[in-house]
């Protein structure tokens, strides 16, 4: 059990890039303008760590960053000029009670629908796949829609993150300190089984690169 490939180091072992992958996903957010290419890394990173652990954490983080920061940031400024103009939208029919605003209001919350469903895929999907920004955007949502179960519990798990960020003040601490690579970590697993419905061989590529034997049960 406490060997250094038992179950112990191996949890300890994640723990420790999981806060790893967190503190590298502040760092190169910092900017704002670069958190789209942060996300996108974080995803490549964590995805590889739980499929193969191949390569170190940080050098994988890098490689990402580097190869999809111009396409990851675009996207990412799309959603973020998307999120002011409902923001604003969304703050006009707050303070206008009529009823013109009241059935903006519905149409706001009708748009962010998919429009979330499409967030919650967008920079996982440019993680594993290579495609022009419009392409990203399209199968997002269209994956998003084929696998609604999935992204019904992505929301569900994001929503608990929220409430419990609301009624459970240590669970900010916790955030603080491995916030977004323990998010990365729970909902990759979500992903990978996903996007594995668009790359049948890769069960058998994993298998390989660890060897045959680590998925067979002991005598």
């Amino acid at each position: 059990m406490f060997s250094m490939q038992g179950p112990f180091w191996r949890a300890l072992n994640m723990i420790a890039d999981i806060m790893i992958l967190h503190f590298l996903w502040v760092i190169f957010s910092l900017p704002l303008v670069t958190i789209g290419a942060s996300t996108t890394a974080l995803y490549y990173a964590m995805m590889k760590r739980i499929r193969v652990d191949q390569g170190t954490i940080p050098g994988n983080f890098w490689k990402a960053f580097k190869e999809n920061f111009k396409q990851s940031t675009i996207m990412w400024l799309i959603v973020a000029a998307f999120g002011v103009v409902v923001w604003l939208d969304l703050n006009f029919c707050m303070t206008w009670n009529t009823l013109a605003t009241k059935v903006m209001l519905v149409g706001c919350a009708l748009v962010l629908i998919p429009c979330w469903m499409t967030f919650l895929y967008l920079f996982p999907l440019q993680a594993k796949f290579t495609a022009p920004v419009p392409v990203v955007f399209k199968n997002a949502l269209l994956i998003s829609v084929r696998h609604l179960p999935m992204t019904l519990l992505l929301t569900v798990l994001w929503a608990l993150v929220w409430l419990l960020l609301a009624i459970f003040p240590p669970f900010s601490g916790l955030m603080i300190i491995c916030g977004a690579g323990l998010l990365a970590w729970v909902t990759s697993h979500i992903y990978i089984q996903v996007f594995r419905a668009y790359l049948p061989n890769e069960v058998k590529e994993d298998e390989e690169e660890l060897g045959a034997d680590w998925i067979h049960p002991k005598d």
